[in-house]
């Protein structure tokens, strides 16, 4: 469908499906302008090279300040009303590298490294009890509590808490795409008033995690004011583990629809870190990359960006881009993706967490491969159900089913 301005008009599940969305949009061109879900008029890059271009261009910032007046309506977390904007995901220079030198602190390959034998602890305690039922829920038992316990972790959430803070999390990260303008504004203010909360018993009575370590940094440097701070929590909380849910959830999905290259996995485990790279492509978390608007013209592959225009990444369709990756449409867990997966973006906003999230698929994937003897779906793929967004790619449920175990 095309709008009376030649726009493209797009629907949310196209967005999860490259080729269906190429198809949409008609023309082979990299870059168009289209109408998203939610009505908000956009720049859609569907190119690899041009997606790094964006990604890395100065010009496209994330400041909501940049955009036209029209498109202010489609930023509730850009709002007065919305207290935790003030994080590094939505800074441009210099308070983005100011944010990040201090929370990256927490995410280096060797720290991330370390925490490899409390993941597996946790790991192994989900699928314990799976084990002798011969069936589960993959979602419910393993691909959304094994995050949020690792980050709930590094943060010191209290256990009790977690789900609350899943619910509302989800609201902000666009997994619930029929979330409105109000439902938006109250899960802020709800986590408002718990970080203001957490980060005051942490400010009395500091402990052996990320947020003393910022508060410990707060007071030393002053880096960080209290709402910078409070807003980077959120975003470690929510950020932390909705790509990793999608990431083990979607790359169990895709091995499952792939047997011959599970079986190779099984046999070749050395092949993992290859293998987590791939299904990052294949299947991407991320299927959209979003708030990025044009503060002066922009020319990217002779397509002509004008200023306060909203541009989103299309990082599937970017993952599966044949100019860069020969047969996109082939699981090839062998395949030399080059860094060019755009699953954690690209620049200065690459994914912080990344690290962490491939460590978490790596344990997952082996031990689900390893103790989970005959895994196989339990329902037909096509009645398969996704949660209704065009930002993250996350089923609704994985119901699988596999030999008992003791």
């Amino acid at each position: 469908m095309t709008n009376q301005d030649g726009r493209v008009a797009l629907a949310t599940e196209v967005f999860a499906n490259p080729r269906e969305l190429l198809a949409k949009l008609g023309a082979p061109h990299p870059i168009k302008r289209v109408t998203l879900p939610d009505g908000m008029p956009t720049v859609l890059v569907t190119g690899n090279r041009e997606a790094r271009e964006a990604l890395s261009d100065p010009r496209l910032v994330r400041s909501v300040q940049a955009a036209a007046p029209e498109l202010h309506k489609y930023h509730p977390m850009a709002s007065d009303d919305y207290a935790l904007s003030q994080h590094m995901l939505f800074a441009d220079p210099p308070n983005h590298a100011r944010m990040r030198r201090l929370v990256s602190k927490a995410f280096t390959r060797r720290r991330v490294e370390e925490m490899r034998p409390r993941i597996q602890q946790i790991t192994d305690r989900l699928v314990d009890a799976i084990a002798p039922a011969g069936s589960a829920d993959l979602i419910q038992a393993l691909a959304l509590p094994l995050p949020i316990a690792v980050i709930s972790e590094m943060l010191g959430i209290p256990f009790e808490d977690r789900a609350e803070f899943e619910q509302h999390a989800e609201t902000l990260t666009g997994i619930n795409a029929s979330s409105s303008f109000d439902d938006i504004i109250a899960a802020g203010r709800w986590f408002d008033k718990y970080l203001t909360d957490l980060v005051e018993g942490r400010r009395t009575k500091p402990g052996d995690d990320l947020v003393s370590a910022m508060l410990a940094a707060q007071v030393q440097d002053d880096k960080l004011t209290d709402l910078e701070l409070r807003s980077n929590v959120l975003l470690l909380l929510s950020a932390g583990f909705e790509t990793t849910v999608n990431l083990v959830a979607n790359g169990i999905l895709a091995l499952l629809r792939h047997p011959d290259a599970m079986a190779v996995l099984r046999a070749e485990p050395e092949l993992m870190p290859n293998a987590v790279e791939e299904l990052l492509r294949y299947d991407s978390p991320v299927s959209c990359i979003t708030y990025h608007f044009a503060r002066e013209p922009v020319e990217i592959a002779g397509f002509q960006i004008q200023p306060g225009e909203h541009v989103v990444i299309a990082s599937a369709a970017a993952n599966h881009d044949p100019t860069i990756f020969d047969d996109p449409a082939r699981l090839d867990l062998r395949r030399d993706t080059a860094g060019q997966v755009l699953s954690f973006s690209h620049g200065i906003h690459f994914c912080l967490g990344a690290p962490l999230a491939r460590l978490e698929g790596e344990i997952a994937f082996g031990t689900v491969l390893r103790r989970l003897d005959s895994l196989r779906l339990a329902i037909p793929t096509e009645s398969l159900n996704w949660k209704p967004s065009f930002v993250l790619h996350r089923l609704e449920k994985l119901p699988v089913t596999f030999t008992p175990a003791p």
